[in-house]
């Protein structure tokens, strides 16, 4: 009984201090120090759009006569999305087309008018000669000229009155085919239909918005934050992830790079050409991406998560030693070190921030 007084102080003494010991070890993850190509990445946030949005208004004015769309619909390009009445068109083509007959028949009978001037200049012409001979008098030769000369510019004046009026005509019968065509409103695109505004036996003014359909080719757009923009240009290597399809990877090439940065986020846009199944591609994905923008073989590398202020720690069996490291390239998951470190150390993943040069750690299995 004497002997259990004496023990159960010694068990509650060494409980405690096995309590303290676990409260002041950690338990930490760990990864090891391996050696493989650096990459020098920044990050971007990605997302899919169609390359335009496009919403076609009328050009002419008539009563839908068919039409068949509907959201979600493809259509090719020029495929018929719309039928309008034509006939008001056509009614005044045919009005316009029988002036325009009309016009150059009467124009066709104005041949006296050119004879006649013809007949005044072989007698003006005469009279010319008759003058140096002596045989017509001088005044009357001047009287004949300046007859001569108006009837010359009415002529003319007629004659560019008549072309103006044939020139409008033509003019306004073209017009009237075009309007004939734009009643048969076609795809100028291949593309999906989103929202349709005209149905059969609805009448459309000029300028009535028809129907609006996004293109059928698609943009993924990566934006750059201001301070990662240096480097980045067209031909970079990228690995892009979709939130919708988990964990995925899919390699990209940078196509383009638009010189000026988003007015109200200060980021960069650069468009990329992504390795994946076109039908996976589709408008309003997001993600994130990668960009490569530099690469260096076999050099040291630590997760992300190892680094913290110029700072790694080592696991050193139950030990934790702090190391002073420099970094060189950052990619996305693993960090460039040198100095301290060698090839299969173990060093910590958690509790970095508040871990001590020595202290005792418990290591996750």
């Amino acid at each position: 009984m004497r002997s259990l007084r004496y023990l159960l102080p010694v068990l509650l003494i060494a409980g405690a201090a096995f309590w303290f010991w676990r409260a002041d070890s950690p338990l930490i993850k760990t990864a090891a120090v391996r050696r493989e190509a650096a990459l020098d990445a920044v990050p971007a946030v990605v997302n899919v759009r169609p390359e335009f949005q496009l919403t076609l208004t009328s050009t002419v004015a008539g009563r839908v006569l068919t039409s068949a769309l509907k959201p979600g619909l493809t259509v090719e390009k020029d495929d018929l999305l719309f039928e309008l009445d034509p006939s008001l068109y056509q009614i005044e083509l045919k009005r316009l087309t029988a002036q325009l007959a009309n016009l150059r028949s009467q124009y066709a009978l104005d041949f006296e008018q050119t004879s006649t001037l013809a007949r005044q200049q072989e007698d003006l012409a005469n009279f010319e000669r008759l003058l140096k001979e002596g045989n017509y008098p001088e005044v009357e030769l001047r009287r004949r000229r300046e007859e001569f000369r108006i009837l010359s510019e009415k002529q003319e004046k007629d004659r560019l009155a008549r072309q103006q009026q044939l020139s409008e005509l033509e003019f306004s019968i073209s017009q009237q085919k075009r309007f004939i065509t734009d009643c048969a409103v076609r795809a100028p695109a291949a593309g999906t239909v989103t929202e349709v505004f005209f149905h059969p036996g609805e009448l459309v003014s000029l300028g009535a918005s028809l129907v609006t359909f996004y293109s059928r080719s698609l943009l993924v757009e990566a934006r750059v934050n201001e301070e990662d923009f240096s480097g980045i240009r067209p031909g970079l290597e990228a690995s892009v992830r979709f939130l919708a399809y988990g964990s995925e990877q899919y390699a990209a090439r940078l196509t383009s790079v638009l010189p000026n940065a988003d007015a109200k986020t200060q980021q960069y846009r650069a468009l990329l050409s992504v390795e994946i199944d076109p039908a996976r591609l589709i408008p309003g994905l997001s993600g994130e991406a990668s960009i490569i923008r530099n690469r260096r073989a076999d050099t040291l590398v630590v997760p992300r998560a190892a680094v913290y202020n110029g700072v790694v720690f080592v696991i050193e069996g139950d030990t934790a030693r702090r190391v002073t490291v420099e970094t060189g390239f950052r990619g996305s998951n693993v960090v460039e070190v040198t100095g301290g470190l060698s090839t299969g150390q173990q060093v910590a993943l958690s509790h970095v921030e508040t871990l001590r040069d020595g202290q005792r750690v418990r290591l996750a299995r």
